[in-house]
């Protein structure tokens, strides 16, 4: 109880603890035989917020003093992020990745992991010639990975790396959109770019508070925002 830091509850029955609490003694009991092996099944998941933020962060303390080799099994992206050496991404019961957090985020193997792993923008195009994709009447330089030219594909960005700040006469994957909505998230904002650039399409943006501030970004502003070809994901489409 104390490794878990709930010795004062130890004269308490159940019905008297917090589910917090409960979750505790559930991992002080099955730590208490030593084991090799620790399974977790989403020992998380109906916590309110702030007790989840907090006992990820015990859990994950308490897996590596004791060195015990830790399996989870989670549906929570932030979660695995967060307390994953390594990360295994299924999609019906087949395995689609394996790889470190930061190699699931930046470098997701399919469309799947892409969309499941933090928030992705999906938009349908071509690929044009060796180093170009094309979205509408937009090209856009980034890796085709060998891609036939004229093979359809979904291009992926994610919505930090849409890039409205310091773009200079010359830069390429330079695109004028118009902001069609405003979503403030307090240290940032996510806004959503429409116009007839690529279509019907609509992407996400995300833009810091102090951009928002500086540029005076408003509903209804055209501004032009570069697509980085080095965060361009292509994925084979159908």
């Amino acid at each position: 109880l104390e490794r878990v830091k709930i010795p004062e509850q130890a004269s308490k029955f159940p019905g008297q603890l917090s589910g917090g609490q409960q979750q505790r003694v559930a991992l002080a009991r099955a730590l208490a035989t030593s084991p090799g092996l620790l399974l977790l099944d989403e020992p998380l998941s109906a916590l309110d917020a702030k007790v989840r933020s907090r006992l990820r962060r015990e859990i994950k303390d308490l897996q590596m003093r004791l060195a015990v080799t830790t399996i989870m099994v989670t549906h929570d992206q932030e979660e695995a992020l967060t307390m994953a050496d390594r990360i295994v991404v299924m999609d019906q019961g087949d395995i689609d990745q394996i790889g470190t957090p930061v190699e699931i985020y930046d470098t997701p193997a399919t469309s799947f992991v892409a969309d499941f792993i933090g928030i992705m923008n999906f938009i349908p195009g071509i690929v044009e010639s060796d180093g170009v994709a094309k979205i509408g009447e937009v090209t856009l330089n980034c890796s085709t990975d060998g891609m036939t030219p004229g093979t359809s594909v979904t291009v992926a960005i994610r919505p930090e790396d849409i890039n409205a700040q310091d773009i200079t006469e010359g830069d390429d994957n330079v695109v004028d959109f118009e902001i069609r909505r405003m979503e403030f998230l307090g240290s940032f904002c996510r806004a959503e770019l429409g116009g007839d650039v690529f279509g019907d399409e609509i992407i996400h943006a995300d833009f810091s508070i102090n951009l928002v501030r500086r540029m005076n970004v408003q509903v209804g502003a055209t501004v032009p925002v570069r697509i980085p070809g080095q965060f361009i994901q292509l994925y084979p489409r159908s």
